[in-house]
């Protein structure tokens, strides 16, 4: 498969949970090309399952794991044998990080054996270098020897205390090392290591980059440990004003506990001490909240049943919100980069009831809201549309962004108070995308939050009363 709107983003994934995630992304029912990389160091159940996966916007690649904790133990007879295993396109040679030479010496035997059997995978070589010219030497010998498909490997760092190469050392070098094969060879087929994220989509399209894998998008999440801490931080704050030393002294002997666990990290038996003591000192703060709130229907009420139930999550749970958080990540940064038109909406006083935190689309529960699911359940919304929700609250939102319950009005002072955060990111999420159409269904306060705007895509708004705007906003979905 060939990919015909730009570079593909390869999903790295080396784990039946990765590729659960990725089912519940719906990746395969996403407008674009997107790929999964694996490599040879993993389970066979993993290797199965990786070839089982289906969708037909679907390409796999893998490599041998070298670079993995484990490294490449295999000879190129056994590694081919598991890339037939795993079903993929592309197959990766086994290459010597920075060492042109050797990388050379691996890739004659590993052709040398591709060519003597009939194979389903295309081999793909790996140049290496520590210069840019030593890059394209390695790129015209692999020509030389007979590849077709040429990957660059080498331009990521090793971080600190990890087998993981995730991030790339040198943006200009990696620049430098695509103009110069570039320059040389315009149109073959070329593939970034390690290389690709969706700051870097634009830069892959300019140098007509087939694809790139992407180790770091299923990092993108907060944990229950880092949502309650941030939940903690903002209940502070309202309790400025309460004068109840019990709770002072419970929150103190809470951060001492939390100092405690960051100097534990290595001491798995300490830490696990620590973690148990923590969380009952959290149950004990948290009823002592509940007793003294005032005013059970305001944002600090809110705050503290989300902060329950995110105490109480069952392992079931927090992967639920897990896979919501990278769904979410994924929606807002990589799918919306092969869609051709965007939709801006504003938020509603409905909400539904289902617990929260919660994806925006879903609990959102006006009619617009109501009318977009119902597309979704029926397979009518199109593919190629993007949502941007516009909130009192929260400002700019994606459609799967989770959010908490609340009770704000837009109003004209509201509107101002958002427009700069709002103006902010709008610009950051527009800066690499393609849209062609922008459509904005929203209310004249809502409006107002993007009147100093500078939008260079051709602008379409809804007009008229509530249902007119819905009429309109429906009308233009479907146009789609």
């Amino acid at each position: 498969m060939e990919s015909k709107n730009g570079p593909i983003p390869f999903f790295v994934v080396d784990r039946p949970m990765s590729l659960e995630l990725l089912k519940y992304c719906e990746i395969g029912n996403q407008e674009g090309v997107f790929g999964l990389m694996g490599h040879a160091n993993t389970s066979k159940r993993f290797q199965d399952l990786f070839k089982e996966f289906k969708g037909n916007n679907i390409i796999k690649v893998s490599d041998s794991g070298v670079f993995s904790k484990e490294g490449c133990k295999l000879d190129y007879e056994d590694l081919f044998s598991i890339y037939e295993i795993m079903g993929i396109e592309y197959g990766i040679m086994i290459d010597v990080l920075k060492d042109k030479d050797k990388t050379i010496e691996s890739a004659k035997k590993a052709m040398e054996i591709y060519k003597d059997e009939s194979h389903s995978f295309k081999l793909v070589g790996v140049t290496q270098g520590n210069t840019s010219e030593e890059y394209l030497e390695c790129y015209k010998e692999l020509k030389s020897i007979g590849f077709n498909h040429i990957a660059i490997g080498g331009l990521l760092k090793k971080n600190v205390n990890s087998a993981r190469w995730v991030r790339v050392k040198d943006e200009n070098f990696l620049k430098e090392v695509l103009e110069k094969i570039r320059s040389n060879y315009k149109k073959d087929w070329l593939f970034l290591l390690g290389c690709y994220h969706p700051k870097r989509h634009r830069l892959f399209e300019e140098f007509n980059v087939f694809g790139g894998d992407y180790k770091g998008w299923i990092l993108n999440y907060k944990t229950p440990e880092m949502w309650i801490e941030e939940l903690n931080r903002e209940l502070v704050s309202f309790e400025m004003e309460i004068k109840n030393m019990k709770l002072k002294n419970l929150l103190r002997k809470r951060e001492e506990i939390s100092q405690g666990l960051k100097k534990s990290r290595k001491n798995r038996e300490l830490r696990q001490k620590k973690e148990k003591e923590k969380f009952e000192l959290e149950k004990k703060i948290l009823n002592l909240r509940k007793k003294i709130v005032t005013a059970p229907g305001n944002e600090y009420y809110s705050k503290l049943q989300t902060l329950e139930k995110i105490l109480y999550m069952d392992k079931e749970t927090k992967r639920d919100y897990r896979f919501k958080q990278i769904r979410a990540y994924l929606d807002n940064n990589v799918f919306s980069l092969f869609r051709d038109h965007l939709l801006i909406i504003s938020c509603s006083q409905r909400k539904a009831s289902i617990f929260n935190p919660a994806p925006a689309i879903e609990l959102y529960d006006g009619p617009v809201f109501k009318m977009i699911r119902k597309m979704k359940q029926e397979e009518k919304f199109p593919k190629n549309t993007h949502i941007l929700i516009i909130s009192a609250k929260y400002g700019l939102l994606g459609s799967y962004d989770l959010i908490e319950k609340y009770n704000q009005k837009m109003t004209e002072k509201r509107a101002e108070e958002l427009k700069q955060e709002i103006n902010r990111e709008l610009n950051k999420f527009l800066s690499n995308k393609g849209f062609k159409e922008i459509f904005i269904g929203m209310g004249k306060n809502y409006c107002l939050s993007l009147e100093k705007f500078k939008f260079e895509i051709p602008l379409g708004y809804a007009t008229g009363k509530i249902g007119e705007k819905l009429s309109q906003t429906k009308e233009w979905i479907n146009s789609r």
